[in-house]
């Protein structure tokens, strides 16, 4: 779980401006889940974007979860099986193409 930041206890700007970007990259027909967050970041990420279930697909951003569960533990959840996962390494070899969106893939993991 990311540590609180002792002085603000708050997400920096600079984190909900790339948090936000993702979310536009990602596109409105898509989820995006922060996960193993702190409460405090949960808290802070749900107030600064509110969202409800009607106007979820209207915007030009990806509908959002945020959560403190771990990603392993919220794939379950989902019955997500890890090899329906792409795990997008900026150190991989092989970059992302358009087969990788074929549907072998259910969930694809930043970070």
């Amino acid at each position: 779980m990311e540590e609180d930041e002792p002085s603000t206890r708050s997400i920096p700007p600079w984190v909900s401006l790339e948090y936000q970007q993702i979310r536009t990259l990602v596109g409105p027909r898509n989820t995006v889940r922060f996960t193993h967050l702190s409460r405090t970041s949960v808290d802070a990420l749900q107030k600064l974007w509110p969202s409800s279930p009607e106007d979820e697909f209207s915007s030009e951003q990806a509908p959002m979860q945020v959560t403190e569960v771990g990603v392993l533990e919220l794939m379950k959840s989902y019955n997500v099986p890890l090899d329906k996962v792409c795990l997008l390494d900026p150190k991989a070899t092989q970059g992302l193409s358009p087969e990788d969106g074929d549907g072998r893939f259910e969930w694809f993991l930043f970070g």
